[in-house]
């Protein structure tokens, strides 16, 4: 299997505050959350990964959408599992997304990871998918201690690296956050990425009709929607269809997360990170 790419302009971007002013999803922390003037970064200089600058003055508040002009739109997925349950995998959603020629960004939880080993080696072989980090066993995060927080990262990055993968991404379960959450993500070299567009899939209620009419009419340039890849998403694989021609439609292309936040007016250069793969492992699962 390739070695795997890394997009580094993600944690640049949020380490330099570039994020501030983004309406939050919940800060379940409470108070306010602050945001300082530092120097604008020069945005021709390459930011490889994990030097990027970790100021605790800096605004701290997650990525739902991007500020954008292009009429991009990133389509992600959650991937969630817990202590007690693995849950699936959507087939007929991943078959669309290759059919289609989709980019897609997934959210792994590292237990999912762990429990899906095939699945695993072949969404890592698609170079329309790229992963980020949703926790180890999708907890409630945001009143954890630092110490948790980061053990609930490094655990799915270390589930990630089996596969030659990196995170290009934190997305906290249930979007819930708070500002030492995203304060240890960023020291992570990641963004907080949750989402402006929710497409209701997990519930047993919503209708492919009803997803099809609140995705369609609230995607924006910039908009993040959020779907459900773990056998959860009860219509995703009925509705996302014509949800993808409807956007088509409307002049849009979709994005990977960490494509859609370089389209951000002023991003810095990109760098390309290979991340090899174990030395004693095949890159086929754990």
């Amino acid at each position: 299997m390739g070695l795997a790419v890394a997009w580094a302009v993600a944690a640049s971007l949020q380490a330099t505050g570039a994020f501030a002013g983004m309406t939050p999803v919940r800060n379940v922390g409470g108070g306010a959350v602050g945001v300082a003037g530092p120097a604008a970064p020069n945005p021709g200089a390459p930011v490889p990964l994990g030097l990027a600058p970790k100021d605790p003055s800096m605004s701290l508040r997650p990525l739902r959408s991007v500020d954008t002009t292009e009429p991009a739109i990133a389509i992600t997925f959650d991937a969630c599992a817990t202590r007690t349950k693995s849950y699936g995998f959507d087939r007929p959603v991943f078959e669309l997304l290759k059919r289609e020629r989709i980019p897609a960004t997934i959210f792994v939880a590292g237990r999912w990871v762990e429990g899906h080993p095939d699945v695993m080696a072949e969404l890592a072989r698609e170079p329309l998918i790229e992963f980020g980090d949703h926790s180890y066993e999708h907890p409630h995060m945001s009143h954890m201690p630092a110490a948790r927080i980061e053990a609930e990262i490094d655990q799915t990055a270390a589930a990630l690296a089996k596969y030659g993968k990196r995170a290009v991404a934190f997305r906290p379960p249930f979007g819930e956050w708070s500002s030492r959450l995203i304060d240890v993500v960023q020291g992570k070299q990641l963004p907080t990425v949750t989402w402006d567009v929710v497409s209701g899939d997990p519930s047993a209620h919503t209708t492919a009709a009803g997803m099809i009419k609140t995705v369609v009419s609230k995607a924006r340039p910039g908009s993040i929607v959020i779907f459900h890849i773990n056998g959860r998403g009860h219509k995703t694989a009925e509705a996302l269809p014509v949800i993808v021609r409807e956007l088509r439609e409307r002049g849009f292309r979709f994005v990977q997360v960490s494509e859609l936040i370089a389209s951000r007016a002023g991003a810095p250069n990109l760098v390309h990170v290979e991340l090899p793969l174990p030395a004693t492992g095949t890159g086929t699962g754990p």
